[in-house]
């Protein structure tokens, strides 16, 4: 399917459809952990730029990719974030994903290298299950524990135990 095709389609912001490389697919619905970790994640965020909850970014196919219109689960930038009103245009420096039950990580994986080939910087996915962080920075991957610090380097200054984002602090 084109992305003219895909978002012509009658309600989907409603439905939490995404195109990715040209395949529509539905989101699958948050539980309440799910929600609580991108909570989580948006509030330490906060000091460092403007974040925003599943914001549909618009990703015109290149090369062997077709277009494409995922909903992150956060979307993260330090400076001149969409138009209130508007879908993400132009890459953020990071994307957070949380992988809900039925994903897998290899799944995973063919939204981080759409949102790498779009110019995302940093991609996080968060696995609640195993309880660690992927992190996708720089070319590199790094797998964070709960005894680990997540820093960001499109966030300066930004650093949060891994625990803290999976387990809200008393």
């Amino acid at each position: 399917m084109t992305l003219e095709e895909f978002l012509a389609l009658p309600g989907i912001d409603e439905q939490r459809l995404e195109l990715i490389d040209g395949e529509v697919y539905e989101k699958i619905s948050p539980r309440w952990g799910h929600g609580e970790i991108a909570g989580e994640l948006y509030h330490h965020l906060r000091p460092f730029g403007r974040s925003a909850v599943e914001p549909r970014a618009i990703i015109s196919g290149r090369g062997d990719r077709r277009d494409s219109a995922p909903l992150p689960d956060l979307a993260f930038c330090r400076s001149q974030p969409p138009a209130r009103f508007d879908w993400m245009r132009g890459p953020p420096e990071m994307v957070a994903e949380i992988l809900s039950p039925g994903q897998t990580r290899v799944s995973m994986r063919a939204k981080v290298d759409l949102y790498q080939s779009f110019g995302v910087r940093c991609n996080l996915v968060f696995d609640p299950e195993r309880e660690v962080v992927d992190r996708y920075e720089g070319g590199e991957l790094s797998t964070l524990t709960l005894k680990d610090t997540l820093t960001l380097s499109v966030a300066p200054g930004f650093a949060v135990t891994v625990r803290d984002l999976f387990y809200r602090p008393d």
